[in-house]
């Protein structure tokens, strides 16, 4: 994987809802459909009631910033302890070495989730470029 360079200097916007996706919806490659170059961006919309498989960002160094759009649920990060409140007006930050998961409230979630890795180009995974997603 290479960084990727935009030269664009015209503004753009999108419906999140109109964005090229994955695992039927769930996911919403903000990133590669605006040509996002110096950080990660995708939307995440969890149906009522659903939990995450945990990860953690280890092998990419990756901080990741959760901001709920609609809806509520949880960070949870065992190492913590209680879960952190995902809902709008609330923002949640989690280092790359924590595994983390993510928990809809009753009425599902959408979350913005922003990474990046502190003082590195940023360097896309393949699996958000809007071209892999059958775009």
């Amino acid at each position: 994987m290479t960084a990727i360079q935009h030269t664009s200097t015209a503004p753009r916007d999108v419906d999140i809802d109109e964005l090229p996706a994955l695992f039927d919806g769930v996911i919403k490659l903000a990133r590669s459909a605006l040509g996002i170059s110096g950080f990660g961006v995708q939307v995440i919309d969890l149906p009522p009631s659903y939990t995450t498989d945990s990860h953690d960002e280890t092998a990419t160094g990756q901080e990741e910033l959760y901001v709920a759009l609609s809806g509520d649920g949880s960070v949870d990060v065992p190492e913590w302890g209680s879960p952190l409140a995902l809902e709008p007006g609330r923002l949640v930050l989690v280092p790359p070495a924590c595994a983390r998961t993510l928990r809809s409230g009753d009425a599902g979630v959408r979350v913005l989730v922003i990474g990046g890795a502190p003082g590195m180009a940023y360097v896309p995974p393949e699996w958000t470029e809007a071209e892999e997603a059958g775009r």
